[in-house]
This record gives structure tokens, C-alpha cells and sequence, in this order.
């Protein structure tokens, strides 16, 4: 069994713009606070609005791979009650495959808050 078979890489990218995301827009509230010429402001506000939406859009992949990673874990507990896989390998990959669904539930309600942001802040992303 490879070894990276319950690694949350879609989540990680998704850690990665919400990273970006934060960065752009604490760039954009500061820039709006020292007085930026406007042609750079409106780079940083398309940026931000943007940024804003699109990790929310990179979400459905991270539901995706929620369900893909409790179907694993749902598949090791069937092959354990079977007989088909002894009980510390099925120890080690169970604690893989959880340590992935936390990173990736953990994702999930950082986009929970982002859209919560996003809904009520509706008129700053308006591009």
C-alpha cells in the first residue's frame, strides 16, 4: 500500500490559499490605512474579492476528499471485521487515515468561517 495514499494534498493547497487569501487581504485593509494611489488599490481589491470567493469554490474539492477519506476509513474497518487485515496494521492505517480527516475537517471549518466572513462583509468582495 503506498505510503501517500492518505495524504489531504487538496486540503493542504487549500490551507495554502487560505494563507494567500489573508495575506492579500490584511495587504488591502493596510494599504487602504496608508493611503495607497488607487491604481494599486484597485489591484489589491480585485485580488482580495477574488481571493475571497475562490477558496470557498476550492471547498467542494475538500468535501470531496472528506468523502473520499471516510469511505478508507469506512473500507479498513470492513477488511479488520473480515479477517482480511490484522489488527496493527489496522491500527497504523486507521491513524493515518484520521489524522487526515482531522486536517481535512479542520480546513472545512476554516471555510466554514471564511464564508461566514464573506456573507456578512458581502459589499467589501463586491469587485
Amino acid at each position: 500500500m503506498r505510503s501517500d495514499k492518505f495524504t489531504p494534498y487538496l486540503s493542504f493547497i487549500g490551507f495554502g490559499l487560505v494563507i494567500l487569501t489573508l495575506s492579500v487581504h490584511i495587504s488591502f485593509k493596510l494599504g487602504i490605512e496608508k493611503g495607497l494611489e488607487e491604481g494599486s488599490l484597485m489591484l489589491l481589491s480585485v485580488a482580495n474579492a477574488v481571493l475571497l470567493v475562490y477558496p470557498l469554490a476550492w471547498g467542494v474539492f475538500a468535501v470531496l476528499e472528506f468523502y473520499m477519506l471516510w469511505k478508507e476509513k469506512q473500507k479498513l474497518k470492513s477488511k479488520l471485521e473480515r479477517g482480511k487485515m490484522n489488527k496493527e496494521e489496522y491500527l497504523d492505517q486507521i491513524k493515518k487515515v484520521k489524522t487526515s480527516l482531522g486536517i481535512n475537517i479542520s480546513y472545512i471549518v476554516i471555510l466554514l468561517f471564511q464564508l461566514g466572513y464573506v456573507i456578512v462583509n458581502w459589499d467589501e468582495v463586491n469587485i
